[in-house]
Formats: C-alpha cells, structure tokens, sequence
C-alpha cells in the first residue's frame, strides 16, 4: 500500500486569503513533522514458524495479526500530556 506524500501545489482551502491569520496573532507556532516511513517493504512468510524466526531476527514482537512496525522499534509518543484547554 503506497503513503500519501505531500502535495506541495495545493492550492488553499479559502484561496490566496487566509482570514483566519488575523485571528491566529500571537498564537504558538506548530509545525507538523512527517511522520511517514521513508521505505516501506512487505514481506511475506510460508509459515507462522517462519514469522517468529523474523520476529526474534529483529527482537520485536510479531504475531499472525501484526499489520506493521517500525525498525528500529520506535519508543511510543506519550500524546496524554498533550490536552485541549478552554480559557473562557
């Protein structure tokens, strides 16, 4: 399955203005990291045995149902911490 990549031509949602700049002034800056993997390989097994053999190959964690991972292992964001919060 092929990653969505950046369409860096889109054109804005609202057009060339942007009202909703005036009201963002003085707001935090954020910018959106891509995430995306840079290669991605599908891999195929003759056998659950052959899936374990990979998966203590690479010390993770595989089972019959496992879609994907990240190698090397990725550490888990603690996005918790991260909360909405109304001023009013």
């Amino acid at each position: 399955m092929p990653y969505a990549k950046p369409n860096k031509q889109q054109t804005t949602l609202f057009g060339e203005q942007e009202p909703w700049r005036d009201e963002w002034q003085g707001m935090p800056e954020y910018v959106q990291e891509n995430l995306l993997p840079e290669y991605s390989v599908r891999i195929n097994f003759a056998s659950a045995q052959d899936l374990q053999n990979f998966s203590k190959l690479i010390n993770q964690s595989l089972t019959t149902k496992t879609q994907s991972v990240w190698f090397p292992a990725q550490q888990k964001s603690n996005l918790h911490r991260f909360v909405y919060v109304d001023e009013t």
